[in-house]
């Protein structure tokens, strides 16, 4: 038997579970661009598509600098630590920009992903 399934391989209940199986997977484009347009700085569209290394790293670099630049506002120091963070927010809105242009992709490949997983799902269930 084939490593790889198509989706016309199928019998109307395997349909019937990819189907139903991606309903629950599948991540929505509008969704995903909603959250970029509220939340892009902080990387909840690279959480929502479950890249937790990046959306991390985005979330870092926003949160930690916001919150020393806050701060330093308080205590009206301007140092090095403070200069650096706004190095840091600025880098963060940039590189959250740069991420618009592949997210669609991004989502795409996801679903492509989820999908072939149940396909996967699908055929070990075959062979049993």
């Amino acid at each position: 038997m084939n490593s790889e399934l198509n989706k016309r391989d199928l019998t109307l209940d395997e349909l019937v579970y990819l189907e139903s199986e991606m309903i629950n997977r599948r991540k929505s484009k509008d969704a995903a661009w909603g959250l970029w347009a509220g939340l892009s700085f902080f990387g909840a569209h690279r959480f929502f598509t479950e890249d937790y290394r990046y959306a991390s790293a985005m979330f870092l670099t926003t949160f930690i600098p916001l919150l020393i630049v806050v701060a330093s506002l308080f205590n009206e120091t301007y140092n090095f630590i403070f200069n650096f963070s706004l190095f840091l927010l600025f880098s963060s809105v940039i590189w959250s920009w740069i991420d618009a242009f592949f997210l669609n992709a991004r989502i795409t490949n996801y679903n492509e992903k989820a999908e072939r997983a149940v396909l996967q799902s699908i055929l070990n269930n075959r062979r049993l």
